[in-house]
């Protein structure tokens, strides 16, 4: 770019690297304004991400936490047993995972315990919000998971 007399862009009164039309305002400080402007909406950009990754992991640990659980209760020999195997698996999960389930509900389906039958376990629990403490958030959030097996057919189940 020419910076001439005649040419038709001249340099910005004021400000040494801008460059504007003759008829229009120097543009010194626009860069400033749109930082102004795009600095809170990235860092919500950011918060809605975080949120969001809190969430999907803890929804899938429950729901691997669940899986666990049912294998474990699928291979025991008793309906009683499968119930206990499944709580302590469930437990183990949940607790290992370190997702911050604190009060969660566990419910384990042997009704069904025969061979060829099936189990079915559901998780809830409350997934705490307040650690990341942002206003505005609940402070928790519910999140359930369930998953079942099928018991094979030819084996013996007391």
């Amino acid at each position: 770019m020419s910076k001439l007399p005649g040419s038709r862009w001249r340099q910005a009164a004021g400000c040494s690297n801008v460059l504007a039309r003759r008829s229009t305002r120097p543009e010194c400080g626009s860069a400033a304004a749109e930082t102004v402007i795009l600095a809170p909406l990235l860092v919500l950009f950011a918060l809605v991400l975080l949120i969001g990754g809190r969430l999907a992991t803890a929804s899938e640990e429950i729901g691997d936490a669940a899986r666990t659980a049912v294998e474990s209760a699928v291979i025991a020999s008793t309906a009683s047993e499968a119930e206990t195997q499944a709580a302590a698996t469930a437990r183990f999960e949940v607790s290992r995972d370190g997702i911050g389930c604190a009060p969660y509900r566990f419910v384990t389906n042997v009704t069904d315990f025969t061979a060829g039958g099936a189990v079915s376990v559901q998780i809830r629990c409350q997934l705490s919000l307040i650690t990341l403490g942002m206003p505005g958030l609940p402070s928790s959030v519910l999140l359930s998971a369930g998953a079942s097996a099928g018991i094979e057919r030819y084996r013996e189940v007391g």
